[in-house]
């Protein structure tokens, strides 16, 4: 039995060895590739939802607001000073909502198709003079980098001549 040990290829058995070793090794790295990847798409879809989510909640407000938010949109110096607050509250929560998708986009975890839909909506928004007015108003609550997103996103909206 000794000797039949003695007669094999050590050495191209070591080599077969190393081969299926670095096989495996291969293997390895694909499926965690793939992991990372579905572990991403799902991050992303959990994301999404999650902003569907909060929209779905930050319209509902906005509904319910729906007259405070006419009227401050189209002329904020018809408001008392206690609707402007609630107005201003309302472009608040509308732009945090905004600010969310913002901070998912940089991240990674938003696509940028789905950003620029949020950017599309908000221009929306912005057209109104006492929304731009409202923003200028509460931006300062905001981060720098989102603060120059909008400003440079929309400089024609938000220049006085525009919001008077």
């Amino acid at each position: 039995m000794h000797v039949m040990f003695d007669n094999l290829n050590w050495a191209a058995i070591e080599g077969i060895a190393s081969v299926a070793g670095a096989v495996g090794v291969v293997i390895s790295i694909i499926f965690l590739i793939y992991e990372v990847r579905h572990n991403a798409r799902a991050i992303e879809g959990a994301t999404v939802q999650s902003l569907m989510s909060l929209e779905r909640e930050v319209f509902g407000l906005l509904a319910e607001n729906a007259e405070l938010m006419s009227m401050g949109g189209a002329d904020p110096a018809s408001l008392t000073e206690v609707q402007l607050y609630q107005y201003e509250r309302g472009v608040g929560t509308y732009m945090s909502l905004v600010y969310s998708a913002y901070i998912q986009h940089k991240r990674g975890l938003v696509e940028h198709e789905v950003w620029d839909a949020y950017l599309n909506a908000l221009e929306r928004h912005m057209q109104a003079p006492g929304f731009a007015e409202a923003w200028l108003r509460i931006d300062v609550g905001y981060p720098k980098s989102f603060q120059h997103l909008i400003s440079k996103r929309f400089p024609k909206l938000l220049q006085p001549k525009a919001i008077a």
